[in-house]
């Protein structure tokens, strides 16, 4: 397990996607996309909701903020962790049964050229962080 725990989980993926809001390139793709995203993580167990049209992050299963999702991910954390670097191929781990996807593919697809950008920064930022542990 790559994470120490479900704060430790929800910390740095949560920030990948605030990475996105906060970057004025990004950012309008992502609301564009119409996608609110649920992502159900195990190993440690997490749940986030991400909304991209409005550029919002809910943690936790009944915070009873979260927005309805169109779009659910069930993934490890490693494999969610390793995708941030880089190291997945979205729709091969999806044939594959790593990512169990609930929503249209095509749409997902249509976001990843948004997340090279992102995965640089988000080894660059494990690297700071003193991470190696989490580096795939």
């Amino acid at each position: 397990m790559p994470f120490t725990d479900t704060a430790d989980a929800t910390h740095y993926l949560a920030s990948v996607f605030q990475a996105g809001f906060d970057d004025p390139e990004i950012s309008p793709a992502l609301a564009k996309s119409g996608l609110v995203l649920r992502m159900d993580v195990t190993e440690p167990e997490l749940v986030m909701t991400v909304d991209l049209v409005n550029q919002t992050i809910h943690t936790g299963d009944s915070d009873g903020a979260a927005p309805e999702a169109n779009m659910t991910l069930g993934l490890t954390a490693d494999t969610a962790n390793r995708f941030w670097q880089g190291k997945v191929s979205v729709p091969l781990a999806v044939a594959r049964g790593q990512i169990k996807l609930g929503g249209a593919l095509p749409k997902l697809i249509a976001l990843l050229p948004s997340a090279k950008p992102i995965q640089q920064r988000y080894v660059a930022t494990l690297a700071a962080d003193g991470r190696a542990d989490l580096i795939a």
